[in-house]
């Protein structure tokens, strides 16, 4: 089981997280080389408290870990400071290619929102048409003795005005009809545009962090 490593020096703290790649993801966040917070979840997001402050560890749907952000007070979870990774690792290439070829990487993302859509409807006409050539089994029932029913007076109702007859243009039917499909593909690419935005940003902290740094 390989496990991610992040470090970076934070007003004057040195942070390293190290979290371990799985289904069962463990995350250790040490502050000044002591054991600050453990945990251990299935979630591709795992949040972390300590006195030092919050932590966000992200992983894949597969379980690679892919960054670490230190969160900056009570704000929203993406508005922190990422962790540099260990050189050389997965999450350190991911945000290499992420620099290197956003257009690729938004994608990249793109298609997994196809793949989400595709997917599921090969796997139900698959089980459909196993389900359909398998026969069904006969179940026997019991003879179930018929119960009285008590006569209930009618209620009048009340005449409602007929409601006119509408129905939506054709090119707004069409839209809904495919909208369902569309939308985790925009949704995909959306986000992707704005992790290579937040990228960028980071990238920017950094070098003011450390004016000698390239990248």
């Amino acid at each position: 089981m390989s496990t991610q490593t992040w470090t970076s020096t934070v007003d004057g703290r040195t942070h390293r997280v190290e979290a371990e790649e799985g289904f069962r993801r463990r995350v250790r966040w040490y502050v000044d080389d002591e054991l600050a917070a453990e945990k251990r979840s299935a979630d591709e997001k795992i949040r972390l408290e300590a006195p030092a402050g919050r932590l966000l560890v992200r992983f894949t749907t597969l379980g690679a870990p892919r960054r670490a952000t230190l969160l900056c007070g009570d704000g929203p979870l993406d508005d922190g400071i990422d962790l540099t990774p260990e050189p050389d690792s997965k999450a350190a290439r991911h945000e290499q290619a992420v620099r290197d070829h956003p257009e690729r990487y938004a994608l990249v993302q793109a298609a997994g929102g196809v793949a989400k859509v595709v997917v599921p409807i090969l796997l139900t006409v698959l089980l459909a048409r196993v389900a359909f050539s398998l026969p069904l089994p006969s179940i026997p029932t019991p003879d179930l003795p018929s119960l009285p029913r008590p006569d209930l007076p009618s209620l009048p109702l009340p005449d409602l005005p007929d409601l006119p007859d509408w129905s939506p243009p054709g090119w707004v039917e069409r839209v809904l009809d495919v909208a369902h499909y569309v939308w985790p593909v925009v949704l995909a690419y959306v986000l992707a545009r704005a992790e290579i935005r937040r990228r960028r940003r980071q990238d920017d902290q950094r070098r003011q962090d450390d004016p000698g740094e390239s990248r």
